[in-house]
């Protein structure tokens, strides 16, 4: 039991290393979802699975609840839409507009 103290401590020291080095995960206060007329879901210039799109912003911001705006083509099916509004109300995330400003 002598050797597990220091193995302990350095252990927990590796741990405050990573931690301390680490930036923090930016806060973003409003994301723009682009569906293309594949209905292909694209968040960050990034391919995501369209029902999928609240998972990928937690996974990238988790300290954020950005509005979330989507950017339809003018071919993109209903339910594509449907997936991405569902996914992003579940997780508690604002809609925003359905404007292509940001997206385009």
């Amino acid at each position: 039991m002598k050797h597990a103290a220091p193995i302990l401590l350095a252990t927990l020291g590796g741990f405050a290393g990573c931690s301390s080095s680490e930036p923090p995960p930016p806060v973003v206060t409003e994301l723009s979802i682009s569906i293309d007329a594949d209905n292909g879901c694209r968040l960050d210039d990034k391919p995501v699975e369209c029902g999928r799109v609240a998972a990928m912003i937690q996974a990238r911001y988790p300290t954020s609840k950005p509005r979330v705006d989507i950017c339809l083509d003018k071919q993109a099916r209903y339910e594509a839409a449907v997936e991405v509004m569902n996914s992003i109300s579940a997780a508690g995330f604002p809609v925003g507009d359905f404007d292509c400003k940001a997206a385009g």
